[in-house]
């Protein structure tokens, strides 16, 4: 538990200081490092409840360096977090669900399937966020950073799917992606 806060600091710090440089490292870095490390505590975790706790520390400890970081720099400190609190909030309870869709990703059948569908779907969520118009746009992330998201979410889908259940895994997965595109693009 303890360090899954303490990775979680560590990653938020790095990520506090790729603010400073180019646009795409960070984009990528950003919200997948965070992804990765929430979607490995929730698939270590020996149950549930333990599940929940190390991605709520984990999820902590990024936002505990973010915000120890803004202490440093002039300026609104909510601008980082796309501007209000809801959007930290929002951060916070998407790592906690990686976490625990990744523990129950570890069950055999359909649930695991749709659990493992889902946590790739979320990871996706945040890639189309990046690409699509939008206060989250990053500009230059298209096609490249599109690319890593692909490659990364296929990662999530071979590690956290099981044998046969991949298939139903990655239609829920481009199910949810595709209703998130077509959210916000307004189709």
């Amino acid at each position: 538990m303890l360090l899954a806060l303490f990775v979680g600091i560590l990653l938020g710090g790095v990520g506090a200081l790729l603010v400073y440089g180019p646009t795409l490292p960070y984009a990528i870095y950003d919200p997948y490092a965070y992804i990765l490390l929430a979607t490995v505590v929730g698939r270590t975790a020996a149950g549930f409840g333990w599940a929940v706790l190390s991605s709520v520390l984990a999820a902590f400890g990024v936002l505990l360096s973010l915000l120890t970081a803004t202490l440093f720099e002039p300026g609104d400190w909510l601008t980082r977090f796309g501007g209000n609190g809801a959007t930290m909030n929002l951060t916070i309870v998407n790592l906690v669900t990686l976490g625990v869709l990744a523990y129950l990703a570890k069950r055999p059948g359909r649930w695991g399937a749709l659990a493992a569908g889902g946590a790739v779907g979320l990871a996706l969520f945040e890639g189309i966020d990046k690409m699509m118009p939008g206060p989250e746009h990053v500009p230059g992330f298209w096609p490249w950073g599109t690319a890593v998201v692909i490659v990364f979410a296929l990662g999530m889908l071979v590690s956290l799917a099981r044998g046969r259940e991949r298939a139903c895994s990655a239609l829920v997965a481009l199910a949810l992606g595709a209703f998130y595109f077509v959210f916000l693009a307004g189709l």
